[in-house]
């Protein structure tokens, strides 16, 4: 299995579980992270779709390097919305609120660095004519 693939499907399976424990526990996560349980709950609701997604996008034949690069732009963008949320002060988190949010973003880094390892894979046997043009 090739790196892209590899990753898209870990960042799948990660988003997936970390979205059902979040729905499974949202009641109790607004005592212990301080987070509304509306927003707790659309979370986890939109990690289950992201996931779906990501999956979808894994078990494509080619996987184009456009949705490789928009996988790791809105990965980007997970992390800047969870560090507001750890640090803008628009909820009243609790200090494991604020560890939460910040330090849920190192995997997510995880996943952009061998999602970009799995691009360059992909260009460079692109390149070298092993691969069709969009293959991954």
């Amino acid at each position: 299995m090739n790196l892209l693939r590899f990753a898209l499907r870990l960042d799948a399976g990660a988003s997936a579980g970390l979205g059902v424990v979040i729905l499974v526990l949202s009641g109790k996560l607004d005592e212990w992270l301080g987070t509304p349980t509306a927003f707790t709950v659309g979370v986890g609701v939109f990690l289950l779709v992201w996931a779906t997604g990501l999956a979808v996008l894994a078990a494509q034949r080619d996987i184009s390097p456009a949705g490789g690069w928009t996988v790791i732009v809105l990965n980007v963008g997970w992390i800047g919305a969870s560090l507001a949320v750890a640090f803008g002060g628009a909820f009243d988190l609790t200090g494991w609120g604020v560890a939460v949010s910040a330090l849920q973003a190192l995997p997510v880094l995880l996943f952009i660095d061998l999602q970009y390892l799995g691009l360059r894979r992909v260009r460079a046997a692109v390149r070298s004519g092993a691969v069709g043009s969009g293959a991954a």
